[in-house]
């Protein structure tokens, strides 16, 4: 019974960012974001992507999200100690036992999962940290830091979560729209 867009609390909010930010390490009772797309907009039961209608299939995609530390930040050499297939299982039975917590059970396929971690990030996107919505901020005016639409370089435009607004899909859509806008400003300013 959740809906498209659902959060499981951790028990303690506070503990959590410690985990992350002091202990460096997933949460032990982390917080868990959970996107059910194929899930109506109020919630209820699953709706075919092909026809938008009810349907009683038991498989649905079901995306999930904790906080979590870089293993290794670029100012850091490699940690030999770290097991990634051992830390990836440990985080996934806390994130179940939080959902479990908030009254739902969601049964995790292994074999059709597909996990992403800090590490996977970093590779992806060299120079993030790992961070997932680009450069990770650090500090109280740390949002007021964040790029804008125009770039130092001329006719590179930027968009998106590590650029003004910020992270979530509504933000960087909006970050988009910005960007749009800042193109078409500078074109009319440009000599054809």
């Amino acid at each position: 019974d959740i809906a498209p867009h659902t959060v499981a609390f951790g028990p303690d909010y506070a503990s959590e960012f410690a985990d992350v930010f002091d202990r460096r390490r997933p949460p032990a009772s982390p917080t868990v974001y959970i996107h059910a797309p194929d899930r109506p907009a109020g919630g209820g039961p699953v709706v075919s992507r092909a026809t938008h209608q009810p349907t009683s299939e038991s498989r649905e995609r079901i995306f999930m999200l904790v906080n979590a530390p870089p293993h290794q930040s670029p100012r850091e050499a490699p940690s030999t100690s770290y097991d990634r297939e051992n830390q990836i299982a440990e985080t996934t039975a806390a994130m179940q036992a939080s959902v479990a917590a908030a009254g739902w059970k969601i049964p995790i396929e292994r074999e059709a999962t597909v996990v992403t971690t800090p590490d996977d990030f970093a590779d992806m996107f060299p120079g993030s940290g790992g961070a997932l919505y680009g450069r990770a901020p650090h500090g109280w005016q740390a949002s007021f830091a964040r790029l804008g639409a125009e770039s130092r370089v001329p006719g590179l435009f930027l968009a998106g979560g590590s650029v003004h607004p910020g992270p979530g899909v509504p933000m960087a859509t909006l970050s988009g729209r910005l960007a749009a806008h800042a193109v078409l400003t500078n074109r009319s300013r440009t000599a054809r």
